[in-house]
């Protein structure tokens, strides 16, 4: 069903990703490969169907979790996983050498993450017609409120680019493509790093909603 189920030598393993264009954490992965200049197979797991609940996919990550990332013998799973894994295989390092920065960094991505379900209900609304939770734009708007905030005086979250930026690159293109751009638009420090974010050779890698709507994963 899957075809990073099946075993491959060594010497042909590519680096490969299990996930769907609307999960945030599939599109933080497409980000940091891009970033890294990590050419990335994809393959998709269509979550929208159930296909991580189900025993096969079970069988690589017995409690759903998901992205799932390969390469030769070695996996990761999660985004956290992913992203740190990519990262000591890629170009260069995200993490800042700054211990202040390095908390920083870590901070705004968990930030990201407790608005994470609300823009996924957002963007869900948006591409699959479902329901969007009734709490989920006063959730997000409090997370943008305080980032906005934090964004004061800086071109990016930590000054290098970093793994905030990652997380919060894919929160935002989710607004965007739910149709809350109005959410970056009125806040002028976030806009102002948005604008900066997209000139980034990475963020042509992200889905479109009608990718999603296709439930079609490109490779980075």
């Amino acid at each position: 069903m899957f075809g990073l189920f099946k075993k491959k030598k060594k010497a042909e393993a590519g680096m490969k990703l299990l996930g769907f264009p609307g999960d945030l954490s599939t599109v933080k992965c497409l980000v940091m490969a891009a970033e890294k200049q990590i050419k990335l197979e994809t393959e998709l797991l269509d979550t929208q169907a159930g296909e991580h609940d189900q025993a096969e996919y079970r069988g690589l990550s017995p409690f759903g979790k998901h992205p799932y990332l390969e390469e030769g013998d070695a996996v990761a799973i999660g985004a956290e996983a992913s992203l740190a894994y990519m990262d000591t295989r890629g170009k260069g390092f995200l993490n800042p050498k700054k211990a202040q920065n390095f908390g920083h960094q870590n901070y705004w991505w968990q930030v990201s993450e407790t608005i994470g379900a609300p823009v996924e209900s957002l963007l869900n609304a948006a591409a699959f017609g479902s329901t969007a939770d009734a709490d989920a734009v006063a959730l997000v708007e409090t997370g943008l409120n305080a980032f906005d905030a934090a964004l004061t005086g800086k071109n990016l979250i930590v000054g290098d680019y970093s793994y905030a930026d990652v997380h919060w690159t894919a929160v935002a293109h989710f607004l965007v493509l739910a149709g809350k751009q109005d959410m970056i638009e009125s806040r002028p420090n976030i806009k102002a790093w948005y604008d900066k974010i997209k000139q980034r050779p990475s963020y042509a890698s992200l889905p479109s909603l009608e990718d999603i709507k296709q439930k079609q994963l490109n490779a980075a």
